[in-house]
């Protein structure tokens, strides 16, 4: 059996490439071949940040704050792209997906925010594929509504999938309501391997030296800066930071997957916006606080799947500042995993008709 995986293409998300990794993984469980299929014509350092042209001629210190942001970017990317050659099977050489429709028993569409209306290609919904091939593992919506003039698309798109799951309570809300199809909610690709599954492809980041030996502090925000409250957690626990996409810290925002996930395994508290770092804190055990930033419209985007996650471990409480945050119950975490993976499973069984 050959299975082609899809998904948001690039290297510039941790999220992203870590439940392709991780989804990836998975299905190489099921069948003799499964590839992902890099269906954007962008094949390396898709976007490193725009055209500095204009401060180029009216500000010599911008120009110069674009350059250096730049080649921390490049190198950032770089450890991405290191990471996807060496465990994943990527296809690049596809001028068209519609040629390749007979070479895959199946289509895996998933997971992550491939659905989201603000960025969303069509070609998403496999309309070159029959629908038999057709499969959504925990595909994202990642917003509360279709636009009326997407309405249509997704509704016949979506429509036309033979199995279908996605990962938060909205998309199923979504999805009823434009194709009447009740879609089950599966877990993140990422949930799905266990600790030493991820443990294997990790790596201590070279620069980590003796000032955290005892501890520290992981801040991972997504599109914002930090709260300023985290500030005073680190001074009460007398510990250092590391805040993952700091661009005035090279060793930070320089960080790959694997000492990523290496950060996650390891850190004392770690404060998030992001949904994978929720899971990967869940997943580790590790404490965490799902600190939102005030004003933050695009967060609201994503409470949603946080809010699914979290109700799900019974963890609501970790979106709040907690006296002891420390402090942390994941005694229902092992059993909560094995029967996610266990439904998991069991949907791609049924979908390969295995």
């Amino acid at each position: 059996m050959k299975i082609a995986q899809l998904t948001l293409d690039g290297y510039f998300n941790y999220g992203n490439i870590l439940q392709k990794f991780a989804l990836h993984h998975t299905l190489k469980k099921f069948a003799d071949f499964t590839e992902v299929l890099w269906a954007s014509d962008r094949k390396f350092f898709p976007e490193i940040g725009g055209n500095p042209s204009v401060q180029c001629v009216l500000n010599r210190e911008r120009h110069d704050f674009w350059l250096l942001f730049r080649l921390k970017e490049a190198v950032r990317q770089s450890k991405f792209r290191d990471f996807e050659n060496l465990y994943i099977r990527t296809r690049f050489d596809l001028p068209y997906l519609e040629d390749v429709a007979d070479e895959y028993d199946y289509f895996v569409v998933g997971s992550d925010q491939v659905w989201n209306p603000e960025w969303f290609s069509p070609q998403i919904f496999l309309e070159f594929v029959p629908r038999e091939k057709k499969i959504s593992y925990a595909a994202s919506i990642g917003a509360s509504s279709i636009p009326d003039d997407h309405k249509e698309i997704f509704r016949r798109g979506i429509a036309d999938f033979n199995y279908l799951s996605v990962r938060e309570e909205d998309a199923v809300k979504i999805i009823r309501e434009l194709t009447g199809r009740t879609p089950i909610i599966l877990p993140d690709p990422v949930l799905l391997l266990k600790e030493n599954e991820w443990l294997a492809v990790s790596q201590k980041p070279t620069w980590l030296k003796e000032k955290y030996q005892r501890g520290f502090i992981l801040t991972y925000y997504l599109r914002k800066s930090p709260p300023p409250e985290i500030k005073t957690f680190a001074a009460k626990l007398n510990l250092p930071t590391i805040n993952l996409l700091d661009t005035e810290n090279f060793n930070h925002f320089t960080t790959g997957p694997a000492e990523f996930i290496w950060l996650f395994a390891n850190s004392t508290l770690t404060f998030t916006n992001s949904f994978h770092g929720v899971a990967f804190s869940i997943l580790f055990k590790r404490p965490f606080i799902n600190l939102e930033v005030v004003g933050d419209n695009e967060g609201v985007t994503m409470s949603n799947r946080i809010a699914t996650l979290l109700k799900l471990f019974g963890l609501e409480d970790r979106s709040t500042m907690l006296a002891e945050p420390l402090k942390i119950d994941f005694t229902r975490r092992e059993e909560i995993l094995s029967l996610e993976r266990r439904r998991a499973f069991k949907f791609l069984l049924e979908a390969f008709g295995l």
